[in-house]
């Protein structure tokens, strides 16, 4: 550091930092001749603190839950078949064509003529679409643990005639996705239209929350019961092989791999990030010239 004299006449730079501009009259008071270099701009503030954080999706949350509610279902539940039927968003994904005995060539017969210039199948109780239109009629059929809500059956008069009409509820696995128009059937002989159902799922942290990634169950599905000359009892298995596959308790579960038929992924269109349920995900660069984020 240099020593100065206030004696000696001297030109004295000082940063704008150490002087501000109403110290030059006091300097010059001690024969100083004083230079000061003042920003007229103010001083940039410190920088803003991180308010908060964007907190890991807990794969462990997940998991256990996850085991939590299964164990639940095949403690206290039953075994039950899921038929997951074809619909146009399958046919515009390009997973199934259109039933060719529904849709013959349009010079076969009138019926024909008439669903190729309507668009829809000429018969309901297809055997081959079970009146999807699409061929093969379902897109999965698959044994799962339920638990079913008590209720019985309600007579009324409808446009149909006297309806035995029952609505109940199920719980069951998320790893499937039910859409209008699937089915339910249940060892009873009993097979069910299912609705749109409500599901559960467990936010453990910051993303998306994906059906694969962080359901927990199906709770609860409502279904009513379809009546016995409904198309619904045209899809396979029969009611003896049903029995066969639905009344086996083995006090430990058994794969159904045998039993079962998937055509097609049962939850369409969904492909989650390792980071929606807390795996390690692969380094990305943002654009912006942000650098890389690691995961």
């Amino acid at each position: 550091m240099t020593n100065v004299s206030l004696t000696d006449p001297c030109i004295l730079t000082v940063s704008p930092t150490v002087i501000a501009e109403g110290s030059v009259g006091l300097l010059e008071g001690f024969g100083l001749s004083a230079t000061a270099e003042v920003l007229r701009t103010p001083v940039p503030p410190p920088p803003r603190l991180q308010p908060t954080w964007q907190r890991d999706v807990q794969h462990f949350a997940i998991t256990q839950e996850r085991q939590r509610h299964v164990q639940a279902l095949w403690q206290y539940g039953e075994l039950a078949v899921f038929a997951l039927m074809w619909t146009t968003l399958d046919l515009q994904a390009g997973l199934v064509g259109r039933c060719q005995r529904c849709f013959a060539p349009a010079a076969s017969s009138a019926e024909d003529q008439i669903a190729a210039a309507y668009g829809q199948g000429s018969q309901y109780k297809c055997t081959d679409c079970f009146g999807t239109q699409f061929e093969g009629g379902f897109r999965a059929l698959i044994v799962r643990p339920a638990i079913f809500t008590d209720a019985d059956k309600n007579q009324s008069k409808t446009a149909k005639g006297i309806m035995n009409s029952e609505s109940l509820g199920i719980e069951t696995t998320p790893d499937f996705r039910i859409r209008p128009g699937d089915y339910c059937f249940r060892s009873t002989g009993e097979r069910f239209q299912l609705k749109v159902p409500r599901r559960t799922t467990l936010r453990t942290g910051f993303g998306t929350a994906w059906q694969q990634a962080q359901a927990i169950d199906y709770n609860v599905l409502q279904a009513s019961l379809e009546e016995t000359t409904s198309v619904a009892y045209l899809i396979p298995p029969s009611q003896d092989v049903l029995a066969e596959v639905l009344g086996a308790y083995t006090r430990l579960p058994v794969d159904f791999s045998w039993f079962e038929v998937i055509r097609a992924p049962l939850i369409p269109a969904e492909s989650p990030p390792p980071a929606a349920s807390g795996r390690l995900q692969p380094s990305a660069v943002f654009p912006g010239n942000l650098g890389p984020a690691d995961g």
